[in-house]
């Protein structure tokens, strides 16, 4: 990864790496948590964490050109030029939510993502995370969850890169066994971290503009094959059962 140096404005940033090989590291506490952001914000942000390198102490400030942004996103610079302001603001205004469980009380933490992220048409986009993640992207030796930043790059849904977020996180091998793995979330899990806990209150539109979507990304543009069914109280859907599998164990 290119760790190349420049002062902009008389502050030092540094190059940011276009690799969509490396890898996004996280907390689970931070892949668990409410997010709102739009398609392109989250993948930005994605990419700005997929900068951190195991020997990072800090939370560092980086640049990237408009043409670099396009080739990441696979969107054409007019209208990334068009949409950067809308990008940026949907940053800074939209932080996510860390669940933390004080003396047997839920509380939500609110955390901005960034402290800095803003388009200057002169240098491109200057993006720096915010210091209070530190704990949950630096020097993560357990409870976090890792994947190639290629994996959401090409989707059309940010509730794909949610779900497949959330099972990345309860995936605990590299490689599944031929069997696949089977992994149950509650419902009121996935509509608090795909921001959906007011979006589609009946079931089906939930399931057709949530969950299928996913399911037909991650089929379709990742190594893994995803499928699910219900698990029920009564007649009310309350937690879903996904069952994930390697590729190449269902090829017939």
């Amino acid at each position: 990864m290119g760790r190349g140096k420049k002062v902009i404005d008389g502050q030092l940033s540094f190059d940011f790496s276009l690799d969509k090989d490396n890898y996004v590291v996280q907390a689970n506490d931070l892949i668990g948590g409410k997010q709102a952001l739009k398609l392109n914000s989250a993948k930005l942000i994605r990419a700005a964490i997929m900068q951190i390198v195991p020997e990072d102490d800090e939370l560092k400030p980086y640049v990237v050109s408009i043409k670099e942004i396009a080739e990441l996103l696979g969107v054409s610079e007019s209208n990334l030029y068009r949409d950067i302001d809308d990008i940026t603001d949907d940053i800074i205004k939209n932080p996510v939510f860390i669940r933390q469980a004080i003396n047997r009380q839920i509380k939500w933490v609110k955390i901005p993502w960034v402290s800095k992220c803003e388009y200057n048409s002169d240098v491109g986009v200057s993006i720096q995370l915010n210091d209070n993640l530190r704990p949950f992207l630096i020097r993560l030796k357990e409870h976090y969850t890792q994947y190639t930043l290629d994996n959401i790059l090409c989707m059309k849904s940010v509730y794909a890169i949610r779900i497949f977020e959330l099972l990345q996180e309860r995936i605990m091998t590299r490689v599944l066994p031929k069997e696949g793995q089977y992994i149950e979330i509650s419902l009121q899990e996935l509509r608090q971290c795909c921001d959906c806990e007011e979006k589609y209150p009946r079931f089906t539109h939930f399931k057709d503009r949530v969950i299928e979507p996913a399911r037909r990304e991650i089929n379709e543009l990742t190594m893994f094959r995803m499928e699910y069914e219900y698990v029920k109280e009564g007649k009310s859907v309350v937690a879903i059962r996904f069952h994930m599998n390697m590729m190449y164990h269902t090829v017939t």
